[in-house]
C-alpha cells in the first residue's frame, strides 16, 4: 500500500530529516511481505518504507526477475545518507534498522527506496487494579500500630491556680512511621507505602477538665524541661487553671488527651505511580485514659510597709 501520507506525520519518532525537501517528496507505506537481501530474507511487515524523491527505478522488460537491475541490502544510517543526495539526511538512532533498495543505471548505483524499522517498546503490563492496591494498603495498614497517646503534666501531680500547667505526650507517641507491602504484578514490582504523621494542626486536643478545651499543633508538642524557667519553656501547649480542684471527684480535674494522625498512602508501579490508587485511609483518632490531676490554690501572706 502506498500514499501521498509523509513519513513525518506517519512516524516523526522514527527519523528525522535535516532537509526542507522532505515535506515536497517523501512518501511511505507499509509493507506486508519480505524480501531478500544480501544477507538473507528479511522481514518487512512492520517497517516503513520511504521512496526517495527524483528517483525512479529503471525500465525492464525482462521477465526473468534475476534479471532486474534493483537489489536489496541492508545497512546502518551511515550508509543510508551517504546514497541520499539533495541534501537529504536521516538523523541516526541506534535501534533503528534499515533495507535500501539500490537500482543500477547508466548514471551508477541509485537508492530509490529504503525500510526503516525501529523495534516496538516491550508491552508494559496492565496496571494494578483498584483491589490490588486496596489490599496492599491494607496490608501495610494492618502491620502499622500507632501508640495509644500517654499523657504527661509539668506539674505532674499537683498543678497550681495561675501557673501554666503543660501538657504533652511522650516522644514515641508522635513520631512518624511507615509500613510497605510490595508485590509482582507480571514481574513489575507494585510498593505501597503507609505513613501516619501526628496531625501538623490540631494534633492534641485536651480537655484539661474544668471545662475547657487544649487545641495543640504538632510542633508546640515538646516535652517539660526542668531546667528551664517554668515560664520559658520550648513547649506552646499549657493551661492556666483559674480554679482548685478541691471541688471535683477525688478532689481532682480528669484530664483527657486526643491525638490525631494522618495517614498519607503512596502507591508506586514501575517507578511510578499507580494508576489505581486505593482510598484514602481517614485520619486516626486516639484517646488516652483520663489523666487525674489535682489543682491547688496556694495562699501567700504578705505584709505592707
Amino acid at each position: 500500500m502506498r500514499g501521498p501520507a509523509l513519513l513525518a506525520a506517519a512516524a516523526a519518532c522514527l527519523i528525522a530529516v535535516s532537509s526542507p525537501g522532505w515535506a515536497a517528496g517523501w512518501q511511505q507505506a507499509d509493507e506486508g511481505t519480505s524480501i531478500v537481501t544480501e544477507d538473507g530474507e528479511v522481514e518487512i511487515g512492520v517497517w516503513i518504507e520511504v521512496d526517495v524523491p527524483g528517483a525512479s527505478e529503471p525500465d525492464t522488460n525482462s521477465a526473468d526477475p534475476s534479471a532486474s537491475p534493483c537489489y536489496f541490502q541492508q545497512g546502518d544510517h551511515t550508509e543510508l545518507n551517504a546514497r541520499l543526495e539533495n541534501d537529504y539526511v536521516v538523523a541516526p538512532d541506534p535501534g533503528e534498522t534499515y533495507v535500501l533498495k539500490l537500482c543500477r543505471t547508466e548514471a551508477g548505483t541509485q537508492l530509490v527506496t529504503f525500510w526503516v524499522y525501529r523495534p516496538a517498546p516491550p508491552k508494559e503490563p496492565p496496571p494494578p487494579t483498584l483491589l490490588e492496591t486496596a489490599r496492599l494498603r491494607n496490608e501495610a495498614w494492618g502491620r502499622m500500630a500507632i501508640p495509644e497517646p500517654i499523657t504527661r503534666t509539668a506539674p505532674a501531680e499537683v498543678a497550681v491556680v495561675q501557673l501554666p500547667t503543660y501538657v504533652w505526650v511522650p516522644a514515641a507517641d508522635r513520631t512518624p512511621m511507615s509500613e510497605t507491602a510490595t508485590t509482582t504484578l507480571e514481574g513489575h514490582e507494585v510498593s505501597l507505602t503507609a505513613t501516619a504523621s501526628p496531625r501538623r494542626l490540631g494534633f492534641l486536643r485536651v480537655d484539661m477538665g474544668d471545662g475547657n478545651t487544649l487545641w495543640c499543633d504538632a510542633d508546640e508538642v515538646a516535652a517539660f524541661n526542668p531546667a528551664r524557667d517554668p515560664l520559658d519553656q520550648a513547649s506552646g501547649c499549657f493551661h492556666y487553671y483559674r480554679h482548685s480542684s478541691v471541688n471535683q471527684p477525688g478532689l481532682r480535674y480528669q484530664v483527657v488527651l486526643t491525638a490525631y494522625w494522618d495517614v498519607l498512602v503512596v502507591c508506586t508501579f514501575n517507578g511510578g505511580p499507580c494508576a489505581n490508587p486505593p482510598p484514602a485511609v481517614p485520619t486516626q483518632v486516639l484517646t488516652a485514659r483520663p489523666h487525674p490531676l489535682a489543682v491547688a490554690e496556694i495562699q501567700a501572706l504578705g505584709r505592707f510597709g
